[in-house]
């Protein structure tokens, strides 16, 4: 479903400043592959991510989606096999439009444009249906604007909305991170139960190990724009947070004591 050969990124090349950002990164993700993805700040994840949904172009590879390539296609084009959500709660949904006109929006995502009524009774019916399975009571608010919602509801909100119409791949870059611990426990539960509903590929980057363990069926651990481990679903249910910090450490060489890999 995505297979990514060869991708190089590097920022401010050929200056002082330059970085390399990702170092000839190869991926393939299967249909209905779940992969969570751990490495320290600056290790190439929302990167990653961000050549992944076409928000940046990577300067070498190819990004090929359901068997196209999409390596040189703009952001806007990709929305229609790629769908986000961000860490920031405020970053998916637009405030000043009420629930159901958010959710109106993720309904036309890659639909042809043309002449048709925005919100139809069955579209509504379908709304509430959506948006019961959150379990937040948000089914009887359709009319509220979403900058009235809390963090969490928010979050759920866009995640709901980035699933609706089943894209090609699900990108969550650290969606809840910035969330308490029972609504990030929510927001998780939430992300397992859409996409086993929907039978999703998607790729998620965690700084929670023990989350990045606990969900999908894959891990990959980045460090210095590389991929240096890649944990197939056979072993991963056997690790635990140390081990990873062992292999971290083995990796770089020295006694690793990154806290923010840990919850």
């Amino acid at each position: 479903m995505l297979r990514l050969t060869g991708i190089r990124k590097v920022f401010y090349p050929h200056s002082v400043n330059e970085r390399v950002a990702l170092r000839s990164i190869d991926l393939h993700l299967a249909p209905g592959d779940f992969v969570t993805v751990i490495g320290s700040n600056g290790a190439g994840k929302s990167t990653l991510l961000n050549v992944i949904s076409g928000r940046i172009l990577a300067d070498a590879g190819d990004v090929v989606i359901d068997g196209q390539s999409v390596t040189r296609m703009p952001e806007y084009r990709r929305a229609r096999m790629v769908a986000r959500v961000f860490q920031d709660p405020m970053a998916g949904t637009a405030p000043h439009l009420t629930i159901e006109e958010n959710l109106s929006i993720a309904h036309a995502r890659g639909r042809g444009s043309g002449l048709r009524r925005a919100i139809t009774r069955a579209k509504r019916a379908r709304f509430r249906e959506e948006l019961a399975t959150l379990e937040l009571g948000l089914e009887d608010r359709l009319g509220t604007p979403v900058g009235m919602l809390s963090g969490g509801q928010r979050q759920a909100l866009s995640l709901l909305m980035a699933t609706y119409v089943q894209p090609k791949i699900l990108l969550l870059d650290e969606h809840t991170a910035a969330l308490d611990p029972s609504r990030a426990a929510l927001i998780s539960r939430l992300t397992t139960v859409a996409i086993e509903r929907n039978h999703l590929t998607a790729l998620m980057v965690t700084h929670n190990m023990s989350q990045a363990l606990a969900m999908g069926n894959r891990l990959v651990m980045m460090h210095d724009g590389a991929i240096v481990l890649d944990v197939p679903a056979a072993e991963k249910d056997r690790l635990t947070p140390q081990h990873l910090l062992d292999e971290f450490a083995r990796i770089k060489g020295a006694a690793f004591s990154d806290r923010t890999l840990l919850d």
